[in-house]
């Protein structure tokens, strides 16, 4: 073993860089036996850990480095972007204001806050100190796409734009800059640029599937081909796009769809449809394939040209058996209620990708928010929520009535819908859903909203029974609920 840590870490990134990250950790952690309690040392082997994407080890390090000389920015920075990784905002924010109180002359640590600002929703913070980052460092693509980013979700999509360009002349193929001026495209309503531009997903944020052999769809002739249609993104996403369907098969396709299993019952009933799978068969035919999201670009759509509502559709009996039992259940024993309305109040935390956590929790607001809807006479409010936060009904004491029991799936949901005379919901599936099947819903957005839905509109083509009620600004819920009492009365 060498006889220096320092280079012992050059072994050991060595190891790392051939792929044998096993060897390169056994090799770091027999090494931290005998690491000399020194600043230096504990910093690398806080640099080494975090090469090997130990956040918990690599934060250890950096604030054992830190005891022992506090003023050193650049491991206040280190140690800001290990807790960002670690999805430690709140940390990462003070680790950062620590290092550019220490020298503010460096312009990485003013871009790195930015992002970790924009993160948490501080939308007027992250613009002020990317533009900081970029003028202490012109024309350095993360400062740039950073003000970009953070005037798009501040509702100034057109303004991003110049920002995007600029960044993308820079770096053309950095796929970051390119999703991001996708997105902003399509929430001013440029759909022919914004759906060409989306198509960088693939080289930002989406892992393309590896297990087709057969070539993507381009728009070309489908007279006699099978084409595979397949889920990607979320459950909304798809109950978005499956209105496509039907154009492949007018245009002489046979289709095949491909979607997670809580789909595939309420699914089958979309026109156009040939065969409706959650796992693919090794053996089936295919010619060709095509993600769920791709279809508009390649068909040439836009919201006002797309097939119209509703799409989705439940069997009569069924509407009547569980739509009908809910309100029969409600109503039984009290007054008839003037409305019964749904409500849903949180998304998908999707725990696996940071990212989409803390979007998760800027679209959510706890149910105690919604508690001046529930001031409102004659009406009866029941709950459509999954998962763990619907124990906030219990918490709050709310007069909310749970009416999930049993649901497996959204055909479930569907039908269940039937007994309600209005959805209310953050923008998670069941706003798609409620609109594909053309019943009413008023959906509550984050400020940052959806590029679906764009930056100031109150309805949208997509769904011509929703409403949208959205933040003024990033954690005002009281504004777009108070709207929405108002409506109520």
């Amino acid at each position: 073993m060498p006889n220096s840590f320092r280079l012992l870490a050059q072994d050991i990134l060595a190891l790392g860089e051939a792929g044998d990250i096993p060897s390169a950790l056994e090799k770091l952690h027999e090494g931290i036996q005998t690491l000399p309690q020194d600043p230096h040392s504990t910093f690398l082997a806080g640099c080494l850990y975090e090469r090997f994407r130990d956040w918990p080890q690599a934060r250890s390090f950096y604030l054992q480095s830190l005891h022992m000389n506090v003023h050193a920015p650049r491991i206040w920075h280190r140690l800001g972007i290990v807790c960002l990784e670690a999805g430690d905002l709140d940390g990462a924010e003070r680790a950062l204001k620590v290092a550019i109180q220490q020298k503010p002359s460096e312009a990485p640590y003013y871009i790195d806050l930015s992002l970790v600002q924009a993160r948490r929703g501080l939308f007027d913070d992250a613009l002020e100190n990317a533009v900081t980052g970029d003028a202490l460092f012109p024309d350095h693509v993360p400062a740039i796409n950073n003000i970009a980013h953070a005037l798009q979700c501040l509702g100034r999509s057109e303004e991003s734009l110049p920002y995007y360009d600029r960044a993308i002349a820079l770096a053309p193929e950095n796929g970051v800059c390119r999703f991001g001026r996708a997105v902003s495209l399509l929430k001013t309503g440029n759909f022919d640029a914004g759906w060409r531009e989306y198509e960088w997903r693939w080289r930002c944020c989406q892992t393309p599937r590896t297990d087709l052999t057969v070539p993507q769809w381009e728009g070309e002739d489908l007279s006699g081909k099978t084409i595979l249609v397949h889920h990607e993104q979320g459950y909304g996403d798809t109950l978005q796009f499956i209105r496509f369907v039907p154009l492949l098969k007018a245009r002489g396709a046979t289709v095949v769809v491909q979607v997670p299993i809580p789909l595939v019952r309420l699914l089958e009933r979309v026109e156009g449809i040939d065969q409706i799978v959650s796992v693919l068969d090794p053996a089936l035919h295919l010619d060709l394939h095509c993600p769920m999201v791709g279809l508009p670009f390649r068909l040439k759509m836009t919201p006002s040209t797309a097939p119209g509502c509703p799409y989705l559709s439940v069997p009569a009996e069924e509407q009547i058996r569980e739509g009908g039992a809910l309100r029969q259940s409600l109503t039984e024993n009290m007054a008839q209620p003037d409305l019964i309305v749904g409500l849903v109040w949180n998304g998908d935390p999707r725990a696996h990708d940071p990212v989409a956590t803390q979007v998760d929790r800027r679209r959510s607001v706890p149910l105690e928010k919604l508690a001046p809807l529930m001031e409102v006479d004659g009406i009866r409010f029941v709950s459509f929520q999954l998962g763990m936060p619907k124990n906030q009904i219990a918490e709050t004491g709310l007069p909310v009535t749970d009416v999930t029991d049993g649901i497996i799936d959204f055909a479930d949901t569907a039908a269940r819908l039937y007994g309600v005379d209005l959805l209310i919901s953050v923008d998670t599936s069941i706003v798609h859903l409620a609109g594909g099947l053309g019943l009413p819903v008023w959906m509550i957005s984050r400020s940052d909203a959806c590029w679906r839905w764009g930056e100031t509109a109150t309805t949208t083509s997509w769904y011509p029974s929703m409403r949208i009620f959205r933040q003024p600004r990033s954690g005002d819920w009281e504004t777009p609920v108070a709207e929405i009492a108002g409506m109520l009365r």
